[in-house]
């Protein structure tokens, strides 16, 4: 899957992290918002996007496969409250067998429902949950039931054996060459790809 990865790496030229949401009608976003969005993000030079957190609405998909914008979907997982310093990644429910099954139906269910999508490009394993074995578990069973597709998840420092890309979050250049630079020392031949840039929603702008 490495070429795969960096195809797909290569892809996202810019993303989008997409959040539901609308000034005029609150939590509810009707198609005619959704195709604004992509519209805009077209217009911007954006290619691709990254549902944050979770699964969109079906009618996302059909748009994005219609008007060719590039997805990554997103495992409906966040536990970063479990810890909120990062110092006792164990906290996390990957962690614990006890939540084994829940974490795994959540990426399975996503595939299920979307993998007939040809707007997707990659599969993500949720968003700032740690990594623990079920992560393991998770992309190894996307892995075996499709070959086609990238999977990638950024806990845990964004380069752990459960990510076919390096995926770290607000990463400056000098960053990103070092990450780069610390994969090719290490004949790891992943892609490096910022799979956040910026964030805003509501008084944190």
């Amino acid at each position: 899957l490495a070429a795969a990865a960096a195809a797909a790496a290569t892809a996202v030229v810019a993303a989008a992290a997409v959040a539901a949401g609308c000034c005029c009608t609150g939590k509810v976003v009707d198609q005619d918002h959704m195709i604004r969005d992509i519209q805009l993000m077209k217009r911007g030079n954006f290619n691709a996007m990254r549902c944050s957190h979770y699964p969109n609405d079906t009618r996302w998909y059909e748009l994005c496969d219609y008007y060719g914008l590039y997805v990554i979907d997103e495992a409906n997982i966040e536990t970063h409250g479990f810890d909120p310093m990062f110092l006792h990644d164990t906290n996390h429910p990957a962690h614990h067998e006890l939540w084994l099954a829940a974490m795994m139906s959540r990426g399975t269910r996503m595939y299920d429902r979307d993998k007939n999508h040809p707007c997707i490009i990659m599969w993500s394993l949720g968003n700032e949950a740690g990594y623990g074995a079920a992560h393991d578990a998770m992309a190894a069973w996307l892995w075996r039931n499709d070959t086609s597709r990238p999977v990638h998840y950024e806990g845990g420092g964004s380069r752990t054996s459960a990510t076919d890309v390096i995926c770290p979050m607000y990463g400056r250049v000098p960053q990103l060459q070092a990450l780069a630079d610390e994969a090719a020392a290490a004949a790891d031949q992943r892609p490096v790809m910022l799979c956040e840039y910026a964030h805003s929603m509501g008084n944190s702008t």
